[in-house]
């Protein structure tokens, strides 16, 4: 006869000396202890081998659930499958469930991770925003519910466009843990930036002439180390990402081709490139290598005396302190770039070669056919450039 519930409340937790098993049918059955403990099992045979495995026991899983739990192993069974396998496969699964923070530590090891410009910058966002939050709880079983507060938190500091920086970056992440099979969905995959914050506005911010000039002249009223004025004015004079030049080392350099080799792992594109130099641009790199005539690095900290790279948080100090002489504080380091691609056209420079001074990747088939550096043309297009900084300047008479 089948089992039923009453049957089985009468003997549970109960003295028991009946039979040790009871059927229910399809393999299905209970198996008692003495002292009334009662076991859901299935027997079953696959591959020719007979096998028995325990489903649960009664009070943690009901009769009903058992005949359900029981079936959907009967259908293993017909495809071939050993449902004891598969459920322990199942436990396995659950255990090793990454939550939030493995996952982002997972990422930020990541070949590809590693390569970006901004991998430090990234992981003290995360640490910051995300892992105190939500770092602790499964992905694979958060809802949105559970990132809405992290994204509203971030909005809510007036930092809207981090909120938006940091989904961007948390749905990269989790498609990553997906094509690796970490986890089964992004639950923020129908997120978009306006949902939880805004998206960096495009800036058009450049130079005019007489800020040029300005700028320049500004740079040496400044009370900051002589090193720094160098960098400041070579950010200018070479069109180049602070980053670049923060890490660039000596050997970068070769001062008879007027050549400065950005290597790969200071290129923001990851793509190491060659960047022509003015003859005014070797003259403040080579003041620059004598103050530490011992050290590697070109650019190490002005205020101790160790050769590794200024901290990137100097550049906007620098910024401020030349903005303030300068009575303008709406610009910023990178309109640099934006003012010596536009100045460069207005002097003649195809555009091919100032892209190629600013160390961006040529579009279209020019960026697949097209590998010559052009370093003769660049070299002309910076003393162009450099003729032109002085005259604003009035370092120099007009032409």
């Amino acid at each position: 006869m089948p089992l039923n519930d009453t049957k089985l409340r009468k003997i549970d937790g109960k003295p028991y000396n009946g039979p040790v098993e009871l059927p229910d049918g399809g393999g299905l059955s209970v198996r008692v202890s003495p002292k009334g403990v009662i076991t859901f099992q299935l027997r079953y045979r696959i591959a020719g081998e007979l096998k028995r495995m325990k489903i649960g026991r009664y009070g943690t899983i009901s009769l009903r659930e058992a005949r359900d739990y029981a079936e959907s192993y009967r259908k293993l069974i017909a495809e071939g499958k050993d449902p004891a396998i598969a459920k322990r496969m199942h436990i396995d699964d659950v255990a090793s469930a990454p939550n939030v923070s493995v996952l982002i530590n997972e990422w930020l090891d990541s070949p590809a991770a590693k390569k970006l410009v901004k991998h430090a910058y990234w992981k003290r966002a995360l640490e910051r925003h995300v892992t105190p939050y939500v770092g602790k709880m499964i992905a694979d079983e958060m809802k949105l519910s559970h990132w809405e507060p992290v994204y509203s938190r971030i909005s809510n500091n007036d930092a809207p466009v981090m909120a938006g920086g940091v989904l961007v970056k948390m749905k990269q992440i989790l498609n990553y843990a997906i094509r690796r099979g970490r986890i089964t969905k992004n639950v923020l995959s129908t997120l978009s930036i306006p949902d939880v914050g805004a998206a960096p506005k495009a800036k058009s911010r450049h130079f005019s002439d007489s800020e040029i000039g300005l700028y320049w002249k500004s740079v040496d009223k400044t009370n900051m180390a002589y090193q720094n004025k160098i960098f400041m004015k070579l950010v200018l004079l070479t069109g180049c990402r602070g980053i670049e030049l923060r890490l660039a080392v000596k050997d970068d350099f070769d001062f008879d081709n007027k050549v400065w080799s950005v290597r790969e792992e200071n290129s923001k594109t990851r793509v190491a490139f060659k960047r022509g130099l003015s003859a005014l641009s070797i003259t403040l790199l080579q003041d620059a290598f004598d103050i530490y005539p011992e050290f590697s690095f070109v650019f190490p900290p002005a205020s101790l005396r160790e050769d590794r790279p200024m901290a990137n948080s100097v550049l906007v100090s620098l910024a401020g302190q030349i903005g303030e002489v300068m009575g303008i504080s709406d610009w910023s380091t990178h309109d640099h770039r934006r003012t010596c691609k536009t100045k460069m056209a207005e002097l003649g420079v195809a555009p091919h070669v100032s892209e190629k001074i600013l160390g961006h990747k040529l579009a279209g088939m020019l960026a697949v056919y097209d590998q010559h550096d052009y370093i003769k043309e660049q070299i002309e297009a910076a003393e162009l450039w450099a003729d032109k900084i002085q005259r604003c300047s009035g370092e120099m008479n007009p032409i």
